[in-house]
């Protein structure tokens, strides 16, 4: 029944549902809301299920997954790069500088100024980051 769900996701963004993006999109299914991921990581969580892709295919498997909207790729000076799902609501980021945690936080303020730029630059906004490198509490 969860593969059909998978199928739906698939089907909805064009892409045809083959045994590792429905492997990948399983193992994604058991993070938590929020939860940031690498390639490695679902290298090892696909192992550790006993499914064997090579990483060049999970890497074009989430190439096609962020060219499609289904996941977000994050670039961080500290820790490199990053994916999370796109199904929670917009979000910014703090990432602390020593140990990597990332944060995820929403201030109105920031939505207000952003259109306020966007509005006298005349433009329209395609994309945005938003990006804070901290010390955390558990590092200070």
């Amino acid at each position: 029944m969860i593969d059909l769900v998978y199928i739906a996701i698939l089907k909805a963004n064009r892409l045809r549902p083959t045994t590792v993006r429905l492997a990948v999109l399983s193992v994604m299914s058991d993070y938590e809301e929020g939860t940031h991921f690498t390639i490695e990581k679902i290298f090892d969580d696909l192992i550790s299920s006993g499914v064997r892709k090579s990483v060049g295919s999970i890497y074009r498997t989430l190439k096609e997954f962020e060219d499609s909207g289904i996941v977000i790729r994050h670039q961080f000076d500290s820790i490199g790069t990053v994916y999370e799902s796109n199904t929670g609501p917009d979000h910014d980021h703090t990432v602390c500088v020593v140990c990597g945690k990332i944060k995820e936080f929403y201030k109105p303020e920031f939505d207000s100024l952003r259109k306020e730029v966007v509005s006298e630059s005349k433009g329209r906004l395609i994309k945005h980051t938003q990006t804070l490198y901290v010390m955390c509490e558990d590092c200070l």
